[in-house]
């Protein structure tokens, strides 16, 4: 026992680190953590640049996300086809908590302003549910009344994110504000024009970030440059139509739901695409429907129409309403297929992207 004791702590000592990077790189990711407390070489290991350049390429994860923290949140492994819980016990309240999205490994959520911090002053708190480390953000500059929010990368480290808040201003004019990770501050980063966005679909991609307004239209707000587009929804042969916005890897996408008699009937998705003509800039191509079949089978998964849909990595997955199964569109490969069902009751859960890049490294003060 001894002797074999030996022989193994010499084969791992002896091991290149290119290969004990990609043995590592394929543990399930809630079990990082527990390998890299084992000596300083493995958790050096998690750390260099190499193996979060790996973690980057890797498929991401779907996080469902309870909006009490007392329930524990589900994260499926598009690599190992698995569902995984986490854990939410290590924020310090018991307020309900609203997820608005995801980045780099992390969550930007807000606690119910209703209970305890004003009915305009929702508290700000990024967290990431596998390292179990949060912080809660400053008051904002400017914004009185939150409209929309999301959370993106904000450069090429680990621990540098930003959080990008579209909000009314005391003074009544629409704003966009940026909170700095590296700075720990937030700037007004421009203004828009008077619109009123969806809290619950706004994205970021490519510089820009998109969100649905009230009047059904698409607004694109390019960060850098302050600019504002506002484009229409695109349209099928239909009046019974409504749309959702999603973005993946790929690119920003429009999810159309036709109903009959509040029925679905099908679904159409299209592709923001870029042309090179004088009038526009960008167009909406359509670049599948759900097929019935599948739409059928889709349909009797709930008692509802609706449904809420998500952009991981190159696919798209749906969930009805209240639904135990999601389904998933693999934009690269066109094709269609389903989970394996959840593990627990999580109907009553909101769908939010986690990706896998980063998580290792993120850090908080």
């Amino acid at each position: 026992m001894v002797a074999l004791r030996i022989c193994k702590q010499t084969m791992w000592s002896d091991l290149p680190e290119h290969l004990m990077e990609r043995i590592l790189e394929c543990l399930p990711v809630d079990c990082f953590f527990r390998f890299r407390a084992v000596c300083k070489t493995w958790n050096t290991l998690f750390s260099s640049h190499h193996f979060n350049s790996i973690a980057r390429n890797s498929q991401p994860f779907l996080i469902l996300c309870p909006a009490k923290t007392q329930l524990h949140p589900l994260i499926y492994s598009f690599f190992t086809h698995t569902w995984r819980t986490s854990s939410l016990s290590f924020i310090p309240h018991d307020y309900p908590i609203n997820f608005r999205g995801s980045a780099s490994g992390l969550l930007l959520a807000d606690i119910n302003a209703n209970v305890c911090f004003g009915f305009n002053s929702p508290t700000l708190c990024v967290c990431n549910p596998l390292t179990q480390m949060y912080s809660t953000l400053p008051k904002m500059v400017s914004v009185s009344r939150i409209m929309a929010k999301a959370i993106l990368p904000a450069g090429n480290k680990m621990d540098e994110y930003t959080v990008m808040v579209v909000g009314m201003s005391s003074a009544g004019t629409v704003v966009v504000e940026a909170y700095n990770s590296t700075t720990k501050a937030w700037k007004v980063a421009g203004s828009i024009p008077d619109v009123v966005i969806r809290n619950e679909n706004v994205f970021f991609f490519r510089g820009s970030l998109f969100g649905v307004t009230a009047s059904g239209g698409i607004m694109a707000y390019n960060i850098e440059q302050g600019i504002t587009r506002v484009m229409a929804m695109p349209t099928a042969d239909t009046n019974n139509l409504w749309g959702r916005l999603a973005c993946c890897k790929s690119g920003v996408f429009v999810v159309g739901a036709i109903e009959d008699n509040h029925c679905l009937k099908g679904v159409i998705m299209w592709e923001l695409v870029s042309q090179k003509t004088a009038k526009e800039d960008y167009k909406w191509e359509e670049i599948g429907k759900m097929p019935s079949f599948v739409c059928e089978e889709f349909r009797k998964s709930s008692n509802s129409n609706w449904f809420e849909c998500v952009g991981v990595g190159d696919k798209i997955c749906f969930r009805a309403n209240e639904s135990m199964e999601i389904l998933v569109y693999d934009v690269r490969k066109r094709s269609w297929n389903w989970l394996p069902k959840f593990p627990a009751d999580m109907r009553y859960v909101s769908m939010r992207c986690l990706p896998l890049e980063i998580m290792t490294g993120t850090k908080f003060s």
